[in-house]
């Protein structure tokens, strides 16, 4: 009787995360591929990004969604306080992605957090090291809202002029750790915000100024 109901309730188990994957996975990890790559490159720029991933919450689709795109069984990826031990996420994680989970920050590729105020410090996460700054970890980051105003002054590589972001909710120890990320180039992590259906991206060429006036507000086109 036990056995027979744990196989069962495994089963379910394993039909339950079998759902709500992309639907043409192909066509549709290409497509937002091409959209990550264009938001790393012309950072602060709020890309719209569909899907129709079904991740268990709190996951936003879209996040889950970026993952099957990048991560595979070679980068580990580590889950937030609000996320690591909900074992639906994580059977829906290895079945459509296969990335590793992983309970370190420091060991993780790729990691998933709440932008809200208890989020962890990016210095948490591998920065990579002079030799191989490639060996550094990409933030997911979700939030509610990205939006063109100009909380943010943006500069750098990819950013003609400024480019305006405001990012919410959002830890009001975020943009003090952001400039810290910044000075360690070619080091540091780069982070992806990911909002219900839109990204941005801040690689860590990116430097953040607060605020600016709205004359100097210009979107690179």
């Amino acid at each position: 009787m036990t056995r027979t109901s744990f196989n069962k309730t495994s089963l379910e188990t394993s039909l339950e995360a079998m759902q709500g994957g992309l639907g043409e996975p192909v066509y549709q990890s290409q497509r937002i591929f091409r959209s990550l790559m264009d938001a790393m490159a012309r950072p602060g720029t709020i890309k719209p990004v569909a899907t129709d991933a079904r991740s268990p919450l709190p996951m936003l689709p879209l996040t889950a969604a970026v993952l099957a795109t990048m991560a595979d069984a070679d980068t580990p990826v580590w889950l937030d306080g609000t996320m690591k031990d909900i074992g639906a996420l994580n059977d829906w994680l290895t079945f459509h992605v296969g990335a590793p989970l992983v309970d370190e920050p420091d060991a993780a590729t790729f990691a998933v957090l709440s932008g809200k105020r208890d989020m962890p410090a990016l210095e948490s996460f591998a920065k990579g090291g002079q030799d191989y700054p490639d060996r550094s970890a990409t933030l997911l980051i979700q939030v509610e809202r990205l939006e063109n105003k100009p909380d943010w002054s943006l500069s750098g590589p990819g950013i003609k002029d400024t480019q305006s972001l405001a990012v919410s909710p959002l830890s009001p120890l975020f943009v003090a750790q952001w400039q810290e990320n910044h000075k360690l180039f070619p080091r540091g992590v780069d982070v992806v915000f990911v909002a219900p259906d839109t990204i941005a991206c801040l690689p860590r060429t990116t430097a953040i100024t607060l605020g600016h006036p709205a004359s100097s507000d210009k979107q690179d086109h």
